[in-house]
């Protein structure tokens, strides 16, 4: 058997639908569950005794803001040990991309400020070596980390990159709405899950974080 196959003997089985606990074994091949269930037989596999434990399906963290720390701590402590497998960034309408220009470090300093980070560790940690979505899943593609990840579009990041400035300051024009939705297109053709937006914060100045200056037409749109 390759050393990826194990079976795990002797756990509480707690499967994520709603049903009983229960005692049962749990063989993986690869990257598959291939049984549960009862004192399965041995078939060859390195055996792991869960006697007195629980075993559960990998969990999914919904609500990161692990943008900027995968790249200093990509062994997401402490979330692994939690039995996290996967996490979900770009959340709260803040994202590392798309960003560009001067807009990008604006955005890094809301970033830091609401989610109370070091800004020195996004200016020396971050390679920084994109501006559009597919870029940014490329240099994600390249850098490992302990769990699985997916992200959101930011819809602050995403005006300021199509809006500069102005996106601090008024809704879009027609033609800035269509560069957007064409940039959240591209993101979504390259892995992201989808947009996430924010209607309440404020920057450490007291401004309007940019969603808040988008109207019903740029929601509709993207």
């Amino acid at each position: 058997m390759a050393m990826s196959s194990f079976l795990i003997r002797g756990g509480t089985v707690v499967d994520g639908t709603g049903e009983p606990s229960r005692r049962a074994d749990v063989r993986v091949r690869g990257r598959i569950i291939a049984e549960v269930g009862p004192d399965l037989s041995p078939d060859g596999e390195q055996e792991l005794d869960a006697a007195g434990a629980l075993v559960i399906p990998g969990i999914i963290e919904t609500h990161t803001h692990l943008d900027g720390a995968m790249w200093w701590d990509p062994s997401f402590d402490p979330l692994p040990s939690y039995g996290v497998t996967t996490t979900v960034f770009g959340n709260c309408g803040m994202s590392t991309a798309p960003l560009d220009g001067p807009q990008r470090q604006e955005v890094v300093d809301l970033f830091c400020f609401l989610e109370d980070l070091p800004l020195v560790a996004f200016d020396e940690e971050v390679p920084w070596t994109w501006a559009t979505w597919p870029e940014y899943r490329a240099a994600l593609d390249s850098q490992p980390t302990a769990a699985n990840i997916a992200g959101y579009v930011g819809h602050i990041s995403l005006r300021t990159y199509v809006m500069g400035d102005a996106a601090w300051e008024r809704p879009a024009t027609p033609a800035e709405r269509t560069a957007m939705a064409q940039a959240l297109d591209d993101a979504l053709a390259a892995g992201a899950l989808g947009l996430s937006t924010n209607g309440f914060d404020l920057d450490r100045t007291l401004r309007l974080v940019p969603s808040r200056h988008a109207d019903d037409t740029e929601y509709t749109e993207l």
